[in-house]
């Protein structure tokens, strides 16, 4: 680490590495890799989709694709129900962080991302991560396997949380509410949406919290 203040990190606290000179490509091809590595769970979760769930329905929809809500389900039903989802998920949140903090609630992952990474940068990031994990954990494994055991499997990927164990039950619940919404709206347009704000949210707020500190 040099002591020129222009490229040091540690020199500008508040710089992400997208804003410091000479390190601008190197971190904007770690938010591409991140973001085509969420996008590659579609390619995942394809042939589970095309084996598990496309045969079940022969009516010409495609589940959780097109139309892009259940039948039966209102428009207005259905986005209520992923307000309410969101709702529930932001404010546990802000309530697990509020009372068991960096210890408990917050890992490497996290911390990362609230440090590193610009807001900017988050868009993309978490619109892939809602797209692709959805659509494997949701629309491709919710038919076959059921809103529990795909919520188990959602949760068991994120392995930098697995020696958090409260984080990765957070997960699961979040896995839980995600299937539930997805089980009743069949739509992987707010299942995803609701995936991606949440953690644009919860970076934010984190982010917040470190300026704070």
């Amino acid at each position: 680490m040099t002591n020129d203040p222009a490229t040091d990190l540690d020199a500008a606290p508040d710089a992400t590495p997208s804003e410091v000179p000479g390190k601008n490509l190197s971190h904007r091809a770690q938010v591409a890799a991140m973001t085509v590595g969420e996008l590659a769970f579609v390619l995942v979760g394809l042939p589970f989709y095309l084996l598990w769930v496309l045969p079940n329905h022969d009516d010409g929809t495609l589940p959780g694709l097109m139309p892009w809500a259940a039948d039966g389900v209102s428009p207005l039903a259905a986005i209520a129900a992923a307000a309410g989802v969101l709702t529930v998920t932001f404010a546990l949140f802000l309530i697990l962080h509020r009372f068991f903090g960096r210890t408990h609630f917050q890992s490497e992952a996290t911390d990362m991302l609230a440090r590193d990474f610009s807001r900017a940068d988050l868009v993309p990031l978490y619109l892939a991560a809602g797209i692709g994990e959805e659509f494997l954990f949701r629309v491709a494994l919710v038919e076959p396997l059921g809103v529990v055991l795909s919520a188990v499997l959602f949760a068991a990927i994120h392995a930098s949380y697995w020696k958090k164990p409260l984080i990765m039950a957070f997960v699961l619940v979040i896995g839980l509410l995600l299937g539930a919404l997805y089980a009743y709206t069949q739509s992987l347009l707010l299942c995803a949406l609701v995936h991606a704000i949440y953690n644009y949210g919860a970076t934010v707020h984190l982010k917040r919290q470190m300026a704070a500190a």
